[in-house]
């Protein structure tokens, strides 16, 4: 036969059945390899090592629809620092006098929504936007370069 004998490979013995109701060793079958089953509830079983964990706990609201209220009243300028694809954030050139101002050490946060007459952002750019404030903290709207 070579090699030495494993439980999966009884399939077939007659009057054996292994642990997903096939023929096989008794009460065997083939090796999950690290993969141990594991109880994540009551009568609840995992063999991917994820399940019904704690999560990232609660949240604050957050993203472009949220209710807004314009801080300024007149455009100000800065630079953007970081662009991931739909969203970002912008450094001011000058400080903003608001309580939320140094959430977030002072960058405002940019959606690919309040861009106007552009598609994207690039990091190191310099831009004109208003800034507005809503529950998740302020943000630039009607960004344009």
């Amino acid at each position: 036969m070579g090699g030495p004998w494993m439980p999966w490979q009884s399939k077939g013995v007659k009057g054996v059945k292994d642990s997903f109701g096939g023929k096989g060793a008794a009460g065997f079958g083939k090796p999950t390899f690290g993969k141990a089953p594991i109880q994540i509830g009551k009568g609840s079983y995992s063999y991917d090592g994820k399940g019904k964990g704690k999560g990232k706990g609660k949240r604050g609201p957050s993203g472009p629809n949220l209710p807004r209220q314009r801080v300024t009243e007149l455009p100000m300028t800065g630079e953007v620092v970081e662009w991931k694809g739909k969203y970002g954030w912008i450094q001011p050139s000058e400080p903003i006098e608001h309580p939320m101002a140094q959430n977030r050490e002072g960058r405002l946060y940019v959606s690919m929504s309040d861009l106007q007459g552009l598609t994207e952002l690039q990091p190191g750019a310099l831009v004109q936007f208003h800034v507005f404030s809503d529950p998740s903290g302020l943000g630039a709207e009607e960004v344009i370069g």
